[in-house]
């Protein structure tokens, strides 16, 4: 571990963040989605494929690689609001057609997470994460 964090600056805590709290919204959307019958494998593979470029930031520090990451996890929140908009519908007209209206607070929550872990990747891009 320590091999791994030398040479490493404080934004390296960033992008640790930005990992950890990917990881908490892709399990939070994970135990909500198929529940309610909302699973969208493009959002999980978002989710995922921006993981796996955290991980590999940690080993090496490209700013093409927090491109990639923080268009990974947008795309991730945006595409998950998308596929609610029905259930936005409903709460707004008070009624059950299109989505659940109940939901809609679930369906912020984990968009609230998802959009923590870009604002972090954003973040990450603009600190020094090199020695």
């Amino acid at each position: 571990m320590k091999n791994i964090l030398e040479g490493k600056a404080y934004g390296i805590c960033v992008v640790a963040l930005s990992f950890i709290v990917a990881v908490i919204a892709l399990i939070r959307y994970l135990l909500w989605a198929p529940a309610h019958n909302t699973t969208n494998f493009l959002v999980v593979a978002a989710l995922v494929i921006g993981i796996i470029i955290n991980v590999i930031v940690v080993f090496k520090d490209e700013d093409i690689l927090l491109v990639a990451l923080t268009a990974c996890y947008s795309f991730a929140v945006f595409r998950h609001l998308a596929d609610q908009v029905g259930s936005f519908v409903d709460a707004f007209q008070g009624i059950n057609m299109f989505g659940d209206a109940t939901q809609v607070g679930n369906i912020i929550s984990i968009a609230i997470i998802m959009g923590a872990s870009v604002l972090l990747a954003i973040i990450s891009g603009f600190v020094k994460r090199e020695k």
